[in-house]
């Protein structure tokens, strides 16, 4: 900035001095050309005159010499330098000083010759040569002829390097003059304008402190003291509006609702990382496209125009490849930021998913107590009706009554069981054993049931593998759980593998079957309480097995799953950590 101001005062004076000096040189140079010029003129007009009298003699003695006017023009050459022509009124040439193949065509016609005869002189410059003729006349006045004198332009050259000279050292000490008053000047009066410029500077860098101001008064004292009182007041609001700023910024960053805000023209102004997540946008992408480009769903575009309208809206939608459900409220801000629609994205997915999960709860446990209660009630029925009268069937209901009870005892017992898990009340074991330690008392234990199903329970165990740390007694369980269900769904003369191998840092058991199968669409929910992949084919049970067998397996750090294909068979795989 300062520099600007110097270069504003400075153009100033040199423009000045410029328009000033200039246009004097100029004018010098031509009016001293001019006068030169005239004298120039002048002289070579009475020189013409000087010679036109000797020409008149000499014409007098032509008619006893041709030779005359040649010896005339060329001693009068020699002595003045120029070139001479006499010509008479005819437009004859009588003499001249210039070579007779180098002679230009002189004439009456000339301008300067016909001046000359018009008005008693003539004087013309053309193509770089200086023309002046005059008439030589008899004793009565009468003219005879035309004396033409011509030199070469550059004869009469004027020597101005002086004058050049001068032009320029003035030109030049106006220069001199003009850098030691900006210097001058921006000691004395942008002193100032520099300290404030700095601390106009500072204030636009958000730098309100600390700032340096003039310190002696001057002419800017009254603009000092209002930056100072600007720097000051500003300073406050900012870091005002920075806290606040924070604050917002850390709610919504903080938020699991999406927040958008989109002004009238359908523009986004701003969005918080959920809203990010949910819609798939990169950060900050989003901001400054239409709402079309970052929902992406006709429906909540619409939602938005309706709220536009100046009245709130709510919704629920359900979006994505991942089935999210979205409770979407759009909020016009007609104080705050009037023309803006604030759109409120709550997840309700979870709780959906929850919801589903009780609702499929009570169902399923409905329907497991309602099987064996009603058999009990049929039971107790029938031998209220006389059952009791013949004791062999008496008996025979009664051992029927015991196995639903026990059915109902298993239920409560795994209910339980799967509770104390999800709530982290099962007290766990946990020792440095070897992964074939714990298949082998799951295959012994399952062998004789396997056998009786005419199948072929395989165990196959790399002896070397790592050690790792479990609750052996909570691993078989979850063994024996899988193989007993590979035992229920694999036909007669099947196969069921049990085994193990190194991932990595982990150490995968796997118990793979020969079975029927599981649909793809069963494969992600096999795992959830009480589901039953084939109701027709489930061979009984409660279906909480593989969801204790889940909980089980993630209390130790592990993760289960399954792969299966149908009428192949299915393989149930599970981690655990190497000590």
């Amino acid at each position: 900035m300062q520099r600007r101001i110097r270069w504003r005062m400075i153009i100033p004076y040199f423009i000045l001095l410029v328009v000033v000096i200039a246009p004097f040189a100029i004018l010098t140079v031509h009016h001293v050309h001019q006068a030169a010029l005239d004298r120039w003129q002048s002289q070579l007009l009475r020189t013409a005159n000087l010679i036109a009298v000797d020409a008149q003699e000499a014409y007098d003695n032509f008619g006893q010499s041709d030779l005359p006017f040649a010896h005339l023009a060329e001693t009068r050459s020699d002595i003045l330098g120029l070139d001479i022509i006499f010509i008479d009124l005819n437009g004859q040439i009588l003499g001249t000083s210039i070579p007779s193949d180098s002679l230009a065509h002189s004439t009456l016609d000339m301008p300067v010759v016909s001046q000359a005869i018009a008005e008693g002189q003539g004087i013309q410059v053309e193509d770089g040569i200086l023309y002046a003729a005059v008439p030589f006349r008899d004793v009565n006045g009468d003219p005879l002829g035309i004396v033409q004198l011509q030199a070469p332009f550059s004869t009469f050259k004027l020597d101005l390097r002086q004058l050049v000279w001068l032009a320029g050292a003035a030109i030049l000490t106006g220069a001199v003059g003009l850098v030691l008053l900006n210097y001058i000047v921006r000691e004395i009066s942008l002193k100032n304008v520099e300290i404030l410029t700095i601390a106009a500077r500072q204030m636009s860098m958000g730098n309100f402190t600390n700032l340096a101001f003039p310190d002696a008064p001057c002419e800017l004292n009254e603009l000092s003291q209002a930056l100072q009182g600007m720097a000051h007041e500003l300073g406050v609001q900012i870091d005002a509006l920075t806290s606040e700023r924070a604050k917002l910024s850390a709610v919504l960053n903080q938020m699991a609702d999406g927040v958008l805000i989109v002004d009238a023209n359908g523009r986004v102004q701003l969005l918080n990382p959920a809203a990010e997540r949910l819609f798939q946008i990169e950060q900050k992408a989003g901001l400054g496209k239409s709402i079309v480009e970052v929902v992406r769903y006709h429906q909540l575009v619409d939602h938005w125009r309706e709220a536009k309208k100046g009245q709130q809206q709510s919704m629920m939608l359900e979006i994505g490849a991942q089935h999210l459900f979205l409770q979407a409220v759009a909020i016009p801000l007609k104080t705050t930021l009037p023309g803006s629609t604030m759109l409120l994205f709550q997840d309700l997915t979870q709780l959906r998913r929850l919801e589903t999960v009780r609702r499929d709860f009570i169902s399923n446990v409905s329907h497991e107590l309602r099987t064996p209660l009603a058999s009990l009630k049929a039971l107790a029925d029938t031998l209220q009706e006389g059952a009791l009268e013949d004791p062999p069937a008496a008996r025979r209901f009664i051992i029927r009554m015991e196995t639903e009870i026990d059915n109902l005892t298993q239920l409560v017992n795994e209910l339980l069981e799967l509770s104390r898990i999800e709530s982290g009340k099962v007290p766990l074991s946990f020792q440095r054993i070897q992964p074939c330690d714990l298949l082998r008392p799951a295959y012994e234990r399952m062998i004789l049931q396997a056998e009786r199903a005419g199948l072929n329970l395989i165990l196959d165990c790399q002896q070397d593998l790592p050690i790792v740390f479990a609750d052996s007694n909570r691993i078989t369980q979850v063994l024996i759980n899988l193989v007993h269900n590979a035992i229920k769904f694999t036909p007669l003369e099947g196969a069921i593998t049990l085994s193990a191998y190194r991932d990595e840092e982990y150490i995968v058991f796997y118990v793979r079957d020969t079975g029927v199968g599981i649909a793809k669409k069963d494969i992600t929910r096999i795992f959830e309480r009480f589901y039953k992949a084939d109701q027709a084919r489930s061979g009984g049970g409660t279906g909480l097995g593989l969801s204790i067998a889940r909980h089980m397996v993630e209390s130790h750090g592990g993760y289960i799953w399954a792969e299966s294909e149908e009428d192949i068979g299915s393989t149930f795989y599970f981690t655990l950590p190497i000590a």
